[in-house]
């Protein structure tokens, strides 16, 4: 029974992911898409592994053309979607009395998860220059930081989250939390190394 409630959990959780990262690529799919680079804002590829996630296809001849301005919409969305689900989500699941539920495990983590994703653009993409924040560093750069502050805003709420967490939960999500991280740093540092080589 218990190794099939831990499996359950598992898989929900695995999905809350999921959906988190398909809701960032969309957001930007979104954005390429009133710019005429993507027909189907909706199709975007997320491997079941989740890295390399992206928001293609898109018409990269038009993309080329974007203005700086242009691509900084487009990489600031991912951040905007996570924030503008984990922030409301959040403070209403803080201030909410509930009983753990595999339904309730699902919102948690989805919560949580936009959340420290959105911190890691924040916080760690804009330390070390990349991804979604290289656009704002070509947009404008004086923008990192005031990201950077609201990323260690965010940061905060990460922490509130797990600590308010039921305890049967905790310690998945600090787990959780520190695996995501982890491959978030060793991607960092092998597309740094692989950029060097090239």
């Amino acid at each position: 029974y218990y190794e099939m409630m831990y499996f359950l959990y598992f898989i929900v959780g695995y999905g809350a992911l999921y959906v988190v990262i398909w809701l960032h690529e969309v957001a930007h799919a979104l954005v390429y898409s009133k710019y005429n680079c993507k027909k189907y804002p909706f199709k975007v590829h997320v491997p079941f592994y989740l890295f390399f996630s992206t928001p293609q296809p898109i018409n990269i001849k038009k993309a080329k053309y974007l203005t700086n301005k242009q691509n900084f919409y487009v990489g600031i969305a991912g951040i905007m979607m996570n924030l503008f689900f984990g922030v409301p989500l959040a403070l209403f699941l803080l201030n909410t009395d509930f009983q753990p539920s595999l339904i309730l495990f699902f919102i948690y983590s989805f919560t949580l998860f936009h959340l420290v994703e959105a911190a890691t653009y924040l916080t760690i993409s804009n330390l070390f220059l990349s991804s979604d924040i290289v656009s704002v560093q070509r947009y404008k750069p004086i923008l990192r930081i005031p990201l950077f502050i609201i990323g260690l805003g965010v940061i905060t709420l990460v922490i509130i989250m797990v600590i308010k967490s039921p305890a049967e939960w905790r310690i998945t999500y600090i787990v959780s939390i520190f695996i995501i991280l982890s491959c978030i740093v060793i991607g960092r540092f092998l597309f740094t190394r692989k950029v060097k080589v090239l």
